[in-house]
């Protein structure tokens, strides 16, 4: 059932209640005649007005409530109104649940969240599941596979959970507090969270986190618990993009120890209760270069990118905050600086061959011809000692085979990387997962064009041509109208010579540093 047939369904249940019981009873009551009728079909008995009012008490025990029916006669005109109880189920009650003093969540936000959570994604926790009541069946049924763990440390809350819940054996209740240290064990692929704003964490001689606010603490708390590429998707006051003190050192903590994945700032008064101006971060334990940079707007209750870009991980380093305007007024001007020079121009389609790799059947560790996947392409070369290989007659592939010079970019990932292919003793075709870019004459280095396409300004340019949100995907046809610098081609070369030789000493430098390492080691060892 969607949310607005829920709520539909249950403007008729509140309805029926009206005159009886306030607005913020609502749910409670509701749970207390549902735990009643349970209990009567149970102990087979007839419901009159002194066992109903027994039972109430009973109920009102176990859920841990305070029942709204001070007398015989009001809960007995109630339960008798409310005679078709039965077509309410206790997942439909917990899903109504809004308690006055919480934060209750934006639609929006959950299905902008939701986004990123992928079918991969197997043990995930609701953080203060009562704020997310209304999407929690949502959230079910966007990965049936998923174990989920609703954690709440409202009472009640965690009673209507467990009775709605008790037979599904993939949901967890537990009844915790996300802002204590230490308040689990468990790790998690996926953590959705938005946290309370603006209190802070009562003083003490020492805490446990950077800063007191329950918002940063959540940020802190929460990333402790993914487990090995999880994500945390979690809605946090702006000032987390740009404050000092305490703030800045939890950024550069979350920096430092975990992956930016997105910043995503969210339209002003999406939240009816608060004027704090709010964003979406993303972060995760995997390995991300790049961090999407979005400005939200709402249309039509839905959430609708307005801007955005990306920025190398690195470069938020530099600049010492995630100040998301700060960012997009960068952007803009080297984009125009870029624009605007007196540099020659061209676009890549009129320079070079854009194709995609093969789509390529069973894998022969014994086959004749070597297929490179994304898995293949490094930072800077493509490693061929973990090839996939193929037996297929040359002739059938030779429209795909691999020239020395091609240019190889992955179809989708998490991360850009580029590579040049070097000529094998073996005939070489790339996967239809990448990118092959070949350089139709003599007026285009390709070492050249990876050199631009690394640089900030041409990660920037891919990203824009990507059609994901977390996962990349670029088609490889959008590449052909792309404009790079074109100096002449004796420019091209020099900088792609310089290029060469440098990486060439910095991998000769890596590979004797690590060889001096792992000697001193050696040596150290064999000494104890």
């Amino acid at each position: 059932m969607n949310n607005n047939k829920l709520k539909s369904k249950m403007f008729t249940f509140f309805n029926l209640l009206r005159g009886y019981v306030s607005r913020e009873e609502r749910i409670t009551a509701l749970a207390i005649i549902k735990g009643i009728r349970t209990k009567i079909i149970e102990y087979n008995i007839t419901p009159d007005a002194n066992r109903l009012f027994s039972l109430m008490g009973e109920v009102s025990y176990e859920l841990g409530v305070e029942s709204p029916f001070e007398d015989m006669r009001t809960l007995d005109n109630v339960y008798h109104s409310l005679n078709n109880i039965d077509e309410l189920s206790w997942k439909e009650i917990v899903s109504s649940y809004n308690p006055v003093d919480k934060i209750m969540i934006p639609e929006p936000i959950v299905e902008e969240m939701l986004t990123k959570f992928t079918s991969d994604k197997r043990n995930v926790l609701v953080a203060e599941a009562e704020k997310f009541s209304y999407s929690l069946l949502e959230i079910i049924g966007h990965n049936k596979k998923a174990n989920f763990t609703f954690m709440t440390d409202d009472e009640t809350y965690y009673k209507l959970l467990k009775v709605a819940f008790k037979d599904e054996l993939n949901i967890r209740i537990e009844n915790n507090n996300i802002y204590k240290y230490g308040f689990t064990n468990d790790k998690y692929d996926f953590i959705f969270s938005v946290p309370t704003f603006g209190v802070r964490e009562r003083a003490r001689e020492e805490s446990q986190f950077i800063s007191r606010e329950f918002d940063m603490i959540a940020l802190e708390n929460l990333s402790l618990h993914l487990d090995a590429g999880g994500f945390l998707t979690i809605v946090l006051p702006a000032r987390i993009t740009f404050a000092t003190g305490n703030v800045e050192e939890l950024r550069n903590f979350i920096q430092s120890m975990y992956s930016l994945v997105e910043i995503a700032e969210l339209p002003a008064g999406i939240f009816k209760n608060t004027g704090i101006r709010t964003c979406l971060v993303t972060v995760s334990t995997g390995r991300t270069d790049e961090v999407i940079i979005k400005k939200l707007e709402l249309e039509n209750e839905s959430l609708e990118g307005i801007q955005d870009t990306f920025v190398l991980d690195s470069e938020l380093t530099e600049m010492g905050d995630w100040n998301i305007d700060r960012i997009f007024q960068s952007q803009d001007e080297e984009w125009v600086k870029f624009v605007e020079s007196g540099v020659r121009k061209e676009e890549l389609g009129s320079l070079a061959t854009i194709f995609r790799g093969k789509a390529v059947g069973k894998k022969d560790p014994t086959g004749n011809i070597g297929v490179i996947n994304i898995s293949n392409i490094g930072e800077y070369e493509v490693d061929y000692s973990e090839l996939d290989y193929i037996e297929e007659e040359e002739r059938k592939v030779s429209s795909y085979l691999l020239k020395s010079g091609d240019l190889l970019i992955p179809a989708r990932g998490t991360a850009i990387r580029i590579a040049i292919f070097e000529e094998q003793s073996y005939p070489v075709i790339a996967s239809s997962n990448v990118i092959v870019i070949r350089a139709n004459d003599g007026r285009l280095s390709t070492t050249f064009l990876k050199v631009f396409l690394d640089s900030p300004l041409g990660r920037k340019i891919l990203l824009a041509r990507q059609q994901g949100t977390t996962v990349m995907n670029i088609s490889y046809k959008e590449l052909n109208d792309i404009e790079i610098p074109l100096p002449t081609i004796e420019e091209q070369e020099e900088i792609a010579n310089e290029y060469k030789h440098e990486l060439e000493i910095y991998k000769d430098t890596i590979y004797k540093a690590e060889k001096r390492w792992n000697d001193t080691l050696d040596k150290l060892r064999n000494k104890i």
